[in-house]
């Protein structure tokens, strides 16, 4: 943690940093129809270890509890593939929602757009990120919901910090990332995800940064989406086209001029029109099967569409800017198996699914493994990359830092362009060029932007794990614009730490960047999970 103090030509202000939190990532591969790369969490006391999978669009964290292991075609290996279970009368910790509810029991509510269902025990416990010795943070009376239901197969870690509410909105229960935040162990209400692969250096687990993202994992683009009006798809993209591209040629995957469609990695599969999926099956032979609601692929065809190679292409852009991104996927990232409880041997399938109206257009986990995406609920915008697999490339971890904690310039005198180097006792935000300067003053007089995002970074190992050093070193980025202006600052003298995963101390690149508000502010009030009056947890 350090001191940061505004050099001489912006307003002086005192305030303490923390670092963001890298979540363990399981080094494990689990799921009904992945396999995908989960992450360690311990729950209750004495701890329970459960691995669980990061859900951009829930706010709640779900464990499965042995209830979830309970029916007839259950064998005993189901609480390890359901990345293990809660048990609740186990910790003492645990205290029961009752407050509305006898039993505990609500409906979850997560994802009923999808036609997700199912019901849980809403509880209050100790929650760590990490496995034991990790040194990831924790927090205590922290909403909890245990679950039976295979929708969600297994647990997961909801990182919208929106809050719950039981009953009217006048009671919100806060969220795992806003109790983070509260007690000041992050930086800020953000987070960078990308969900991993098996197809790529022999393994790429997720990557999950709290109050942060790594740089290194992505390649830039400049474009920043404002949220949604709507709390529940708040981020909510704009799919220009589909494309699939081989030898043979480009061919049009999306009949229609674009479509909106919701980022969310709580569930696995990606939701199109029926004319979509009907393109998608021409292309590469995939057989719809009714009692599944899948798309299966045999072996045959598995082999082709190997040999053949295809890339498929989302650009994906949105209506308050010009701008667009390219995600590009191999057929590899499509290869998926579905195993228990769909079925005893595995059957491979493509993670497609028709989409029953326009509500459930969705870019599900699938999307994720070769999307990186940024999301900052304090200024209300979010970010696509595509991922960079240069696996020479060193981790660069680097905050976002709450407009709380920052104190835009007023005025300036100095058209100095020198970085002003920091000492061990603070890291100051560098002196500004009066070209820069001139332009946020004049940006900020007609636009009155709201959104500011601050960066410390820290260099770190790369995908491959290797070490590497970048001590005092600035960050090679594109001359700033009026939608993206950094402030520079280097500590040259801070040391480097980058073991375990939270980082205390460490070299750190100060930078900020001013981005326009592009919607008003609109107020969260929270999900409400229904009261189930007939209390089953099934």
């Amino acid at each position: 943690m350090e001191s940061i103090g505004i050099s001489d030509s912006l307003r002086r202000r005192e305030t303490t940093i923390q670092f963001p939190v890298e979540v363990d990532p399981s080094q494990e591969w689990d799921g009904k129809d992945g396999p995908w790369s989960t992450f360690a969490v311990r729950i209750g006391t004495p701890p329970q270890v459960a691995r669980i999978l990061p859900g951009t669009g829930s706010n709640q964290q779900m464990v499965v509890l042995p209830e979830g292991c309970m029916s007839s075609k259950d064998t005993s290996t189901c609480p390890k593939l359901r990345g293990f279970t809660f048990k609740i009368n186990e910790s003492t910790t645990w205290e029961n929602n009752t407050l509305y509810s006898s039993t505990s029991i609500y409906e979850l509510g997560v994802e009923k757009r999808l036609g997700f269902e199912g019901n849980a025990i809403f509880g209050y416990d100790n929650m760590v990120l990490g496995w034991l010795g990790s040194d990831g943070p924790n927090t205590s009376n922290q909403s909890i919901a245990g679950i039976a239901t295979k929708d969600f197969f297994l647990g997961v870690l909801g990182l919208n910090p929106r809050p719950t509410n039981f009953s009217t909105f006048n009671n919100p229960v806060p969220s795992l990332l806003q109790n983070l935040r509260d007690a000041q162990k992050i930086p800020s209400l953000s987070w960078g995800y990308t969900a991993g692969n098996r197809y790529r250096f022999n393994n790429v687990f997720g990557q999950l940064i709290l109050g942060g993202y790594d740089s290194s994992r992505f390649v830039r683009n400049n474009i920043y989406i404002p949220f949604d009006s709507q709390d529940l798809v708040d981020l909510s993209v704009n799919i220009e086209r589909i494309t699939s591209s081989d030898a043979d040629g480009t061919r049009a995957l999306l009949p229609s001029s674009g479509i909106s469609a919701y980022l969310d990695s709580s569930v696995s599969y990606i939701w199109l029109p029926l004319d979509a999926c009907q393109r998608f099956e021409e292309e590469f032979g995939i057989t719809w099967n009714d009692s599944l609601e899948l798309y299966l692929v045999n072996n045959t065809q598995h082999e082709k569409l190997l040999t053949r190679n295809a890339s498929i292409v989302f650009r994906i852009g949105h209506f308050s800017t010009n701008e667009t991104v390219d995600i590009t996927f191999p057929y590899a990232a499509f290869d998926l198996t579905l195993s228990y409880p769909y079925t005893t041997n595995p059957i491979r399938y493509f993670p497609l699914k028709r989409a029953a109206n326009d509500s459930q257009y969705t870019l599900g986990r699938v999307f994720f493994q070769e999307a990186y995406v940024i999301a900052d609920y304090e200024r209300k915008n979010f970010s696509v990359f595509q991922c960079n697999w240069d696996a020479s490339g060193k981790k660069d971890i680097v905050a976002i830092i709450s407009p709380q904690d920052v104190q835009l310039p007023q005025d300036s005198d100095s058209s100095s362009s020198k970085l002003h180097p920091g000492a061990l006792a603070g890291i100051a935000i560098g002196v500004v060029v009066g070209i820069i300067i001139t332009v946020y003053l004049i940006f900020r007089h007609y636009m009155k932007p709201k959104s500011i995002q601050n960066g410390i970074s820290r260099s770190g190992p790369s995908i491959d794990s290797r070490e590497g050093d970048k001590r005092g070193e600035i960050e090679d980025l594109p001359p700033p614009t009026p939608y993206q202006m950094h402030l520079w600052a280097a500590n040259e003298d801070a040391e480097s730490d980058v073991s375990g995963a939270s980082i205390r101390s460490e070299n750190m690149t100060i930078a900020s960047s001013i981005v326009p508000s592009q919607r008003t502010q609109r107020t969260d009030r929270g999900s409400s999970p229904t009261r189930d009056k007939s209390n089953p947890l099934v």
